[in-house]
């Protein structure tokens, strides 16, 4: 009976320590889970970091080739307006001077 008593004992010590591993286990396995999704969410705030400066970059350039393309249409405008302008002032002298080589042209050749 003490054999029993001996066997029962180290059957319930075996049992106990068995708990004991399962237990630790689980809390390995809840810390590693937690550090896991702490880790992820580090890495997730710095990915969300990096793409909100590449966004403010492609805003930015956005923004400054807007600003390029209406400098250089308000450019074009003065100049075409300048040009109209210098065609309207000479266009009479020009017209006269085309009149006059063929006049000439027409006489020496005549």
């Amino acid at each position: 009976s003490a054999s029993n008593s001996q066997g029962i004992h180290t059957l319930l010590e075996a049992e106990k320590e068995a708990s004991a591993i399962v237990t630790q286990a689980r809390e390995y396995r809840v810390k590693r889970l937690n550090n896991a999704r702490k880790d992820a969410a580090e890495d997730i705030s710095k990915i969300q970091a990096r793409k909100a400066r590449e966004l403010e970059e492609i805003q930015k350039k956005s923004v400054n080739q807007t600003e390029l393309t209406e400098s250089i249409q308000k450019e074009t405008d003065e100049r075409m307006v300048t040009i109209r302008e210098q065609f309207e002032k000479n266009k009479q002298a020009a017209v006269a001077k085309i009149i006059e080589a063929v006049a000439t042209a027409d006489v020496a050749s005549a």
